[in-house]
Parts: C-alpha cells; sequence; structure tokens
C-alpha cells in the first residue's frame, strides 16, 4: 500500500473520514497526507421490528448525521505522519410507543492518529481517540470513553497487502469492546480493487479518473451511556437506566463516488442492513432486527 492508501485507513477505522475517501494528490503538489479533510455524511435506515428474548419489541426508524475533521500534523523524522481530529454522529430514532430504545444516540470525540514505516514492507497505524458517548438527552461524564487502535500492515507483492489489528473500546461492555481488525486488499486489475476483513469488505472498480463504483459491506457500530429507562417498565424486560448500550449493524450494497473537484467527492450509497441489532450487555437485554431494512446514505468530503 501506498502512504496516501494507509491514511485512508486510519481514518476510516478511526471515523474520522469514511471507508470509501481517497487520499488523492492535490494540483498544488502538497503529499496527499498532508490534507485537512471534512466529511459530513448522513443516512436513512427504513422502519424495522425488533424482537427481544422471542418478544416483540417495538421498531424503529434511523436517521444518522455526522461531521468529521480531521488535520495533520507536522511530520515527526520524516517518517512518521501524525494527524489530530474531532468526530460528531448522531442516530435519532424514531421510535414506536414502548420500544425500550432512546430517542437518540450521540458521541463527540478527538483523536490523535499517527502512521509510519518500519521497513519497505511493514507499516504501523494507532490511534487513541477519547469520547462521549450519550444516549437520550445531553453528554454527560458517564459517557465517557477511550477508544484505542493498533493496526501493522503489510505490502506482498505489487498486487496483494493484508493487515492485522485490534480496537478497544473502553465504553464497551459485550463484543464491541475488544474487536480484531483484518484486512486482505487485492489488486487484480489496475483498475480493479478486492477488499475483505473486518470492518469492510467487497470489491471496487475506478469505471474513470472521477468515478469510482464499489459493492460493499461494512459495519456501524458504537456504545453509548444510557442515563434514564428509555420506556416504561414491561413483563420479562429489565431496567434499562444507569447501563450501556452497543448499536451494531451491517450494510450491503452499491455505492458511487465522484471526484467532482481534485480536492473534492460527493459518495451515494444503497441497500440492506442484514444485521441491526441493540445489546444492553450487562442487562442481558438484547433486541435484534426481525426485518431486513433498507438504507440510503450521502456523503460529502472536502480537502483542503
Amino acid at each position: 500500500m501506498t502512504p496516501s492508501r494507509h491514511l485512508s485507513l486510519l481514518l476510516m477505522l478511526t471515523g474520522l473520514v469514511p471507508a470509501s475517501a481517497t487520499l488523492a494528490q492535490p494540483a498544488g503538489g502538497r503529499p496527499a497526507h498532508s490534507l485537512i479533510s471534512l466529511t459530513v455524511d448522513g443516512a436513512f435506515t427504513g422502519r424495522t421490528d425488533f424482537e427481544a428474548r422471542g418478544q416483540g419489541a417495538g421498531d424503529v426508524a434511523v436517521m444518522q448525521t455526522g461531521v468529521k475533521l480531521s488535520v495533520p500534523l507536522a511530520p515527526l523524522a520524516g517518517q512518521w505522519f501524525p494527524s489530530v481530529g474531532l468526530d460528531y454522529k448522531l442516530y435519532d430514532l424514531d421510535r414506536a410507543p414502548g420500544t425500550p430504545l432512546p430517542d437518540r444516540l450521540q458521541s463527540l470525540g478527538a483523536s490523535f492518529s499517527v502512521f509510519g514505516a518500519l521497513n519497505a514492507d511493514w507499516k504501523l497505524i494507532g490511534s487513541v481517540s477519547p469520547r462521549l458517548a450519550n444516549a437520550g438527552g445531553g453528554f454527560t461524564s458517564r459517557g465517557f470513553g477511550l477508544g484505542v487502535l493498533a493496526l501493522a500492515t503489510r505490502k506482498f507483492g505489487p498486487e496483494f497487502g493484508g493487515g492485522f489489528g485490534v480496537v478497544y473500546d473502553s465504553l464497551a461492555r459485550g463484543t464491541g469492546r475488544l474487536l480484531p481488525i483484518a484486512t486482505f486488499d487485492w489488486t487484480p486489475a489496475p483498475a480493479w480493487r478486492v477488499f475483505l476483513g473486518f470492518p469492510r469488505t467487497g470489491a471496487s472498480w475506478q469505471t474513470s479518473p472521477d468515478l469510482l463504483a464499489e459493492f460493499v459491506a461494512e459495519a456501524d457500530f458504537g456504545s453509548f451511556y444510557v442515563t434514564d429507562d428509555p420506556a416504561p417498565r414491561a413483563a420479562g424486560r429489565p431496567a434499562l437506566d444507569r447501563t450501556r448500550l452497543e448499536y451494531r449493524a451491517v450494510r450491503v450494497g452499491p455505492a458511487l463516488t465522484w471526484n467532482y473537484t481534485p480536492a473534492a467527492h460527493v459518495r451515494l450509497a444503497g441497500g440492506v442492513l442484514p444485521v441491526l441489532d441493540v445489546d444492553y450487555h450487562r442487562r442481558g437485554y438484547k433486541l435484534k432486527s426481525d426485518n431486513v431494512p433498507a438504507f440510503a446514505a450521502l456523503e460529502l468530503n472536502w480537502k483542503f
């Protein structure tokens, strides 16, 4: 992988820019890693029914919005490339009455990230991301968490690359607390790319210098602190106040990215969510989607 490809991977995994973003060489001649990146995105997931413990648990539709900023810092020793960032994300949940979910999930975080080369083949990527993530009302100190990313990647040849590592989330209490990362990157032809692993698997086709077509499956997840029980108590359901929930979804479908200027792009995506669940891990209560809802997403990115 090139340095710009590594930085794209780092920013995607830490949530600073979307996975589709590429850091192209600007006309002014500055290296790609020196660009400031600003991304605004939104997505809508259609209404779906939930079940928990074998019973119906209401329904929900989800509207997501986010703003992400990444600012590069001066290289260290000429081969280590740090950056700092800010990331805000909001999930607005349109719930049926009695659905045991908050009306919103939101997070606000900062990050310090760095990538660099050990040698010609091996690269290291790392990030530390403190944040606040709360459900319901505003932010509180109970929603403070720390995310850590560590990833090593290797170029095996002109067409093959891969990597492995972990993502840690101190706020999570279930499967999201410590997640393995695995990546495999294959370029079978100059315009084609195949990528396998977590959190993203799929294939892309560079149909022209300005247009990228993809078909991908990508994970969307986060952990949030819940202060107040989001619904009246009901038989067979534990109290859901003063605990944490983990939101998990997998999006599958096509996407088109158009670089309408050398330093800006728009991405349109759509498809379905075969996985959508919310897990109150410490209370042993998990809501799972009974359906396969559709989604649509829009992303705008500028580099300057």
